[in-house]
């Protein structure tokens, strides 16, 4: 039999809660997923995928940023009609361009940056500091830019997208799907009420299994070419 010459398998969000379920044995075969239950396989789903961002791993999610100084300005806006329109998880590392030549820059904590005496100094910006909030971000550069300004170059982790309905495609490639299944599947033990039975056991230890493969693939092969800037 020939092979397919297809690697453009998806699956939708609801198609993997229907197999998370089925995993528990909890939805039967042919069994339809009723409304209750994709909305809170919906939730549980999405918050699981916050959650596994925050440990360091979706490296699909790097992206490249650039923005263009102001002179005189030390502080720039992040989110819908700032400086920057995207909000980034996080910024991991940033050049200034003022020519010809991308020079790194330190990034600083929250501590570092508010130790600094004076924030309005002008000169050759040298470091950084992004200030994440709920509803949006501000990037902070010292000294502020003078008149020959610059821009920045960056790479900054988006944050993952929201499964906001059954249909949705999920926002992460193939090879996660297997750890998504049963990392749900988990998740689903107790308001199914599945402590103690089998399938319980059985779909933890498959949980962590499929998680530690994929983090160890995708930290490895994807964060062992970033370059990130040392810290100050």
């Amino acid at each position: 039999m020939a092979v397919s010459n297809s690697i453009d398998f998806a699956q939708t969000a609801q198609e993997l809660i229907t197999d998370a379920l089925a995993e528990l044995g909890v939805l039967a075969d042919e069994e339809p997923l009723e409304a209750t239950d994709l909305a809170r396989g919906l939730r549980i789903l999405t918050r699981m995928l916050k959650t596994w961002q925050a440990d360091g791993v979706m490296t699909w999610t790097l992206t490249d940023g650039t923005l263009t100084l102001i002179a005189g300005q030390e502080s720039y806006d992040f989110g819908a009609g700032g400086d920057f329109t995207t909000v980034p998880l996080e910024v991991l590392d940033m050049q200034i361009n003022r020519g010809t030549n991308d020079l790194p820059m330190f990034r600083l904590s929250r501590e570092e940056y508010r130790a600094m005496p004076n924030k309005l100094t002008q000169g050759y910006p040298t470091q950084y500091y992004y200030d994440r909030q709920r509803q949006g971000g501000t990037l902070y550069v010292w000294p502020a830019p003078d008149a020959t300004a610059g821009t920045l170059k960056f790479t900054y982790r988006r944050i993952i997208m929201d499964m906001d309905a059954g249909p949705n495609n999920m926002d992460l490639p193939p090879e996660w799907y297997e750890a998504v299944v049963f990392g749900l599947a988990e998740k689903l033990i107790g308001p199914y009420s599945m402590d103690g039975k089998p399938a319980a056991a059985r779909v933890t230890a498959a949980a962590a299994r499929t998680y530690t493969i994929v983090k160890g693939f995708d930290v490895g092969e994807g964060m062992g070419s970033l370059s990130i800037t040392p810290e100050r």
